[in-house]
């Protein structure tokens, strides 16, 4: 297959590196990423704004472009104006140093590169390694090599595949979970670091009773989770609820 690589962590991430080493053993890869980290970028897009693309010399691979620009920026423009002599056949998203679960997929670059590539037409999965330092990829380089063509079976260009893969070895992995996400939980707030200057700084609080049954509870707890997640957030029970209201 073609696949198209992009994340939110930027070109010198090691979940990069560790993605491109293990699909690039049976497909056609081409990578296209922000030049730094631009975690936490959302859906946004450069509107009005120049974007640098470059092509880049990196680890051995051909076909490897940095982007100026946001997770979004780097798949919209591969797919739209870069590889259009190409049939590309998945977007991979990843793999991110840290998880993104819950309702942690709005703020996620990695999911919301997801997104537009399904904007664009294109199936699309999203990778994720949950943890916040010491990155353990042994778990999650095996159950891509064991499980890959599995994921690519079940993907689609109407929805993203959300995988968040645990910290571990691979044979302490509990197993798989297809499951609905949760909420993420975290003792965050905003500390003053210089004259006029905040940063938002916290921790990930573990789930509650309540989070049972959701990729925060199952993943905490030593699984593999993979959420099947749409760009729409149109709540049906509400719409139906305000069908009749009359102004």
């Amino acid at each position: 297959m073609n696949i198209l690589i992009s994340n939110d962590d930027g070109i010198f991430s090691e979940g990069l590196l560790a993605l491109a080493n293990v699909l690039n053993k049976k497909h056609n890869i081409y990578i296209f990423v922000p030049d730094g980290n631009r975690s936490g970028f959302s859906r946004s897009l450069s509107f009005h704004k120049n974007i640098v693309v470059k092509k880049v010399k990196y680890n051995g691979f051909d076909n490897v472009y940095t982007v100026s620009g946001t997770p979004g920026d780097a798949v919209k423009i591969a797919l739209t104006y870069f590889l259009t002599d190409v049939k590309i056949d998945l977007v991979v998203s990843g793999v991110n140093l840290g998880s993104n679960l819950g309702s942690d997929v709005f703020y996620s670059g990695t999911v919301n590169a997801c997104f537009e590539a399904n904007e664009c037409g294109y199936p699309a999965i999203a990778l994720s390694n949950i943890a916040h330092n010491d990155f353990n990829f042994d778990g999650t380089i095996k159950f891509l090599d064991n499980n890959f063509d599995k994921l690519v079976s079940i993907s689609s260009k109407n929805y993203t595949l959300n995988v968040n893969i645990p910290n571990l070895n691979y044979d302490e992995i509990k197993g798989v979970k297809f499951c609905k996400t949760g909420v993420c939980r975290y003792t965050d707030g905003y500390i003053k670091v210089a004259e006029n200057t905040y940063q938002l700084v916290g921790n990930q609080i573990p789930p509650t009773d309540n989070d049972i049954d959701t990729d925060v509870f199952f993943t905490y707890n030593g699984f593999v989770t993979i959420t099947p997640v749409v760009h729409s957030v149109l709540s049906e029970e509400y719409l139906t609820k305000f069908k009749d209201f009359k102004f």
